[in-house]
């Protein structure tokens, strides 16, 4: 077992949750994202000069992202200059040894240019005479990531075996390899790996990885066992907690279908046609109920069309129905196509899919569900991972940063609107799983309240062909009233990256610039600082209030 610090009181939560509210109100948009963890770091330690309170969280912190980071030298730094007595001589040494380690000798740009190639055999030839060499530690720290993103589980285990170790570096190969079993290997050998870790040494990470590995083989009991006893004595970390919450209170799926006939689900293709094919499949093959599904060829040159025309046949008689048009109108007006449809308007709720998604059978129960229990907000959205291993998150809980905290990406405008992507492009680790309030939900699978709409208008053409036009969306209707839901306890797989991602060109990249200068003149400054204030509001009342449920639970 990890070294412990106190448990938690009730009392202690109320006064924590005080403290943190006062002096520290962004802490509450999330403990995952490196940049901000790393300045919560920095408050935490300023704060603790004058309040002894922020101490621990401040060590805490800064060991957990050690512990996710654990050949990175700044980490291990951070970590090693507010460790404590109570620190292990074994874990002591190990961060040393890894804050000494000599990147100098890594030539940046000519590795990441390899490792960017996706050539095995390439990499293999150049990097793997490296990582054995005597500064084969320094290569794999700048690797690694890379390394385990190119989905090839054997590249990954052989430069494990290939690196130059030492008996000092043996409880960090340890770990390396099972944060590779969890990604690469099935949930009870990665289980095994990650019980053999010492606990002296990877105490909360081998906690929580533990948690998410029971979870996966359907030990519940044990799970929330495992990540109870983590929480109480880490109750700064709000992803835990939040995630501890959503297991002791899980959303209530039961007879949800009973709703289904208020349910449109609406995707539209241009030029995807073996994509959309896959995905009619995935929605035919779930749960929908009665909803009725809508499906629309925007002017594509390939098979779409007949795809989307044939597709009937998966889905009982006078469920589906398909639209043809010659020409492609861009994302938003195919959004608003979709929804002006007469059986569409009849229903309560629209549901958008990407046309290259993969679905569990749950989804739409899930969806229906955390409308209900949140008193049928705008829109209910839900975490969007790749589909592929190793499983990488694109989107989950966005929330908006103060006005003016962050730099402008175009040069001549001065940038108001700034999204907190609180994932980034992290592993999925289930540290996500969770449901709260939110600014904004990913437009690859979200279902819209028709009542918002209609109040607030669909979606704007201005932003065509694509970019920032559910953000918009969002954004106007959060600003008119309607809240929206974050449902991340479903996850959606996306076989493509975001269009964002796609936009490498010089067109791509003006198409963005130009949506982002539209967004952000329809809104005012007055307009960002309401939901600004309004979304930390929001927040805070939910966190609050789970706090509480689980310092009495527990």
């Amino acid at each position: 077992m990890p070294p412990q610090n106190p448990e938690f009181t009730t009392s202690d939560v109320k006064l924590f949750l005080n403290e943190m509210k006062n002096a520290v109100p962004l802490w509450v948009l999330g403990t995952e994202e490196y940049s901000h963890q790393c300045e919560l770091i920095n408050t935490f330690q300023r704060l603790s000069d004058s309040k002894p309170f922020f101490t621990i969280p401040c060590r805490e912190i800064a060991r957990l992202i050690w512990m996710q980071n654990p050949l990175n030298n700044y980490a291990a730094q951070k970590f090693s200059q507010l460790s404590d007595i109570n620190t292990p001589d074994e874990l002591k040494k190990l961060i040393n040894y890894i804050s000494a380690i000599n990147m100098n000798c890594v030539p940046v740009e000519d590795l990441d240019i390899l490792l960017q190639t996706g050539d095995n055999p390439l990499i293999i030839k150049h990097l793997f005479p490296l990582l054995r060499g005597p500064e084969g530690i320094a290569f794999l720290a700048h690797s690694w990531d890379m390394l385990l993103r190119l989905g090839s589980a054997e590249l990954v285990k052989s430069a494990l075996e290939m690196t130059n170790w030492n008996d000092q570096l043996t409880p960090l190969k340890h770990r390396l390899y099972a944060q590779y079993s969890f990604l690469y290997r099935p949930p009870y050998e990665a289980l095994d790996s990650v019980e053999k870790l010492d606990g002296n040494i990877w105490g909360q990470w081998k906690e929580y990885i533990k948690c998410e590995l029971l979870l996966k083989i359907d030990a519940n009991d044990e799970a929330i066992a495992t990540l109870s006893a983590l929480w109480k004595n880490n109750i700064w970390n709000l992803n835990w907690g939040l995630k501890l919450h959503a297991l002791l209170n899980p959303i209530d799926t039961s007879n949800i279908l009973d709703l289904s006939d208020e349910v449109s689900i609406l995707m539209y293709s241009w030029n995807n046609g073996n994509l959309i094919d896959n995905t009619l499949k995935n929605v035919a093959g779930s749960n929908i109920g009665r909803a009725k599904v809508f499906a629309l060829n925007n002017g594509s040159s390939d098979n779409t069309g007949d795809v989307v025309q044939t597709a009937g046949k998966l889905f009982q008689e006078g469920q589906y129905d398909s639209i043809q048009l010659p020409v492609n109108v861009g994302a938003p007006a195919a959004r608003n196509w979709l929804l002006a449809e007469p059986e569409v308007r009849k229903g309560k709720w629209a549901v958008f899919l990407d046309d290259d998604v993969e679905l569990p059978e749950n989804w739409l129960e899930e969806l229906l569900a955390t409308a209900k229990t949140y008193g049928n907000p705008g829109a209910v959205g839900c975490r969007i991972t790749s589909t592929a291993k190793p499983t990488s998150l694109q989107s989950a809980d966005y929330h908006m940063l103060p006005p003016g905290i962050g730099e402008s990406q175009i040069e001549g405008l001065t940038e108001r609107i700034m999204i907190f992507n609180n994932c980034g492009s992290n592993f999925d680790y289930g540290q996500f799983s969770y449901t709260r309030p939110a600014m904004h939900v990913s437009g690859c699978c979200h279902m819209l309240n028709l009542e918002a709409i209609n109040k607030s208008g669909p979606f704007d053409v201005r932003f065509s062909p694509t970019q920032f036009d559910d953000l918009e969306r969002d954004l106007r209707h959060y600003l008119d009233g309607h809240e929206h839901i974050y449902a991340g306890q479903l996850r959606i797989g996306h076989i493509q990256h975001s269009s964002l991602a796609k936009a490498s060109n010089m067109r791509g990249m003006a198409q963005v610039f130009g949506n982002k200068i539209k967004l952000e003149s329809k809104f005012s400054e007055a307009d960002v600082e309401k939901m600004f204030s309004k979304d930390l509001i929001s927040l805070w009342t939910d966190t609050e209030a789970k706090w509480r449920e689980l310092a009495t639970h527990l």
